[in-house]
């Protein structure tokens, strides 16, 4: 038989030559066309085989069914938006440092690394120095660290501006402005500058403002205070555009030691801090010392900046004599503890509970010992959990890689913002780099999807889907979403409604006051919820003075109290009488 196939033959294709000449699957064939004819085929053995086949016509007839031709528009898509992947890819790889490194070679200024753990005097040397130089700024991590030197600076006679993200409180005069790292002011030429808790350059989210600091904020002198792991990079990253760069080694004023176990609230003191991981244990926690006649202070990470100062104000004056506290104490918050008990060693990372870290042992464990007030700092663990034995005091990986910025100028480009998101975030990480994690970003644009302005207004788009919102927290992504939509359409943007009836409530209303306003900053409207604020404060407050058992956590099944630092909902009696589920394991 001839192997030369005949004209009619080539006019017949089988689901084979479908799949490989038009790219349809075998389950679109299977449903949209219809019953093949048969054609026998001898193989190379001399058997005969029998092989569906349909007219090339009528295979291109079928492209035209509406279900074959969403397929094949989505594989266009899918094969389009797969080549502007790696057009981005290639644009993303250009990405790095050098840029700022080319910056800061053109710029000329002298750099002071002061290295040491917690409470070795790293930013009061700093600060210092600030007093007696200026103009100058303070650039640090948190809005409580900002207002904590504004508070110092005015109190030495030096008038001192603040801000950050959530206010601006302008002082006549100021020589210094203190602020958040993210609002450094590149425009103004200082005399000194302070850079604070500089080891946060390798944090995925926000890196980037540390890198930025480093190598452009225009200061004659800078100070920039770290963690010893941070040291190497730092110093590395220096060299690389100024060769005048000291280092200031610094050791704790009060030595550190490990306390062992500490035995439930009977073995607490005045001045000791309790260390929690979630607000629920925060609250519990400080109702139980309450019930057994402590006068507990709580911070945690979602109360409002000035309840978690009013609550530093209540245990420095003497009116409470112990703390509770989330890992919100670990970073700069200035308080006289002798004695740092950990009622928890897990934490909630946004998706599963994990142990503690050495950096965050230390550098929370580090709060103990205040020098000038106690000869040593003492760390405690609640119940049998070596891990801060284990860690206090460990040396911490060093840190090898440096968070660089989303670059707004691909902004510019013809791709899509989702798009650029999406291949960002998919990108590889450099060896000495990592790029700012945009997750945040790329939810928040889902609740923009439809809106014209995505493609027109692209740069306010995008200075929208950049604020600070708790993601995590449905209600107030919801609230984000409608006050950026009236923004995009021109209208009023909504006030907060969540109201101030319960400390939830509370907390979710000044968080969406700072929604309220980091937007209006970001399209330059002025915005003064002073006022507001203040008074969700002085709520918290009354709801903080009001009887705190009703945060006391129980357990589910006999309703008695659970222990300080308990990590379930069911207490070890009812855990033991508890029966047994099938296969062994218990029902609780």
């Amino acid at each position: 038989m001839s192997r030369k196939r005949s004209k009619a033959d080539k006019n017949l294709l089988s689901q084979h030559q479908i799949i490989e000449q038009y790219g349809l699957s075998k389950k679109l064939i299977r449903q949209c066309f219809p019953k093949p004819q048969l054609k026998t085929v001898r193989m190379k053995s001399g058997a005969y085989w029998h092989v569906g086949v349909w007219p090339r016509e009528q295979v291109e007839q079928m492209l035209e069914h509406p279900e074959i031709a969403k397929a094949l528009a989505e594989q266009k898509k899918a094969r389009e938006e797969q080549r502007q992947i790696e057009e981005i890819r290639e644009i993303f790889r250009q990405v790095s440092p050098e840029v700022l490194i080319e910056r800061a070679r053109r710029m000329k200024r002298s750099f002071v690394l002061h290295v040491g753990p917690t409470n070795s005097g790293k930013t009061y040397d700093a600060i210092e120095d600030l007093k007696k130089n200026t103009p100058g700024t303070y650039l640090g991590p948190l809005r409580l660290l900002a207002l904590e030197m504004f508070d110092k600076i005015n109190a030495a006679g030096i008038p001192c501006s603040m801000l950050t993200g959530e206010e601006s409180i302008p002082v006549e005069n100021a020589q210094i402005v203190s602020s958040t790292i993210e609002l450094c002011d590149y425009h103004t030429h200082f005399k000194t500058a302070v850079i604070d808790e500089a080891q946060l350059i390798a944090d995925p989210s926000r890196g980037a403002s540390w890198l930025k600091a480093i190598c452009t904020v225009d200061a004659e002198v800078v100070h920039i205070c770290m963690a010893p792991e941070a040291l190497s990079y730092v110093e590395g990253l220096i060299r690389r555009f100024s060769d005048q760069c000291s280092i200031v080694r610094h050791e704790r004023l009060a030595p550190l030691r490990y306390g062992g176990i500490c035995n439930g609230y009977r073995d607490l003191r005045p001045d000791d801090a309790l260390i929690c991981f979630s607000r629920k244990s925060v609250l519990s926690t400080a109702a139980l010392l309450e019930k057994n006649g402590f006068r507990a202070s709580v911070i945690y990470g979602a109360l409002p900046p000035e309840a978690r100062r009013n609550e530093v104000r209540k245990y420095t004056e003497g009116e409470t004599n112990v703390v509770v506290a989330t890992d919100a104490i670990g970073l700069g918050i200035s308080l006289p503890i002798k004695r740092v008990v950990f009622a928890e060693t897990e934490k909630f990372d946004g998706r599963d509970f994990r142990p503690l870290s050495t950096a965050e042992v230390n550098q929370i464990g580090g709060r103990a010992g205040r020098y000038g007030l106690n000869e040593f700092g003492e760390v405690l663990v609640m119940g049998n959990k070596p891990i801060i034995e284990e860690k206090l005091g460990k040396q911490v990986r060093a840190i090898r890689a440096a968070c660089i910025a989303f670059p707004r100028d691909v902004l510019a480009t013809e791709y899509s913002l989702e798009l650029l998101l999406k291949t960002w975030q998919s990108m590889e990480r450099s060896s000495a780099f990592m790029r700012e994690d945009m997750h945040d970003a790329q939810i928040l644009l889902k609740c923009l999807r439809g809106l014209r302005a995505l493609e027109t207004e692209r740069e306010l788009v995008f200075d929208l889907i950049t604020c600070p919102v708790d993601t995590r927290t449905e209600a107030l992504v919801i609230y984000w979403a409608e006050c950026a939509r009236a923004i995009l359409k021109k209208k009023k943007i909504p006030l907060p409604y969540f109201g101030t009836e319960t400390l939830l409530d509370c907390e979710l209303q000044y968080k969406a006051y700072d929604i309220h306003h980091q937007l209006l900053r970001r399209i330059g409207v002025p915005d003064d919820c002073t006022e507001e604020r203040a008074a969700i404060c002085e709520r918290i407050a009354e709801l903080m003075r009001e009887n705190k058992e009703q945060y006391i956590r129980r357990c589910k099944v006999c309703g008695r109290e659970l222990p300080i630092g308990s990590q379930y909902n069911i207490c070890d009696d009812c855990y033991q009488r508890s029966p047994f589920e099938p296969g062994g394991r218990r029902r609780f």
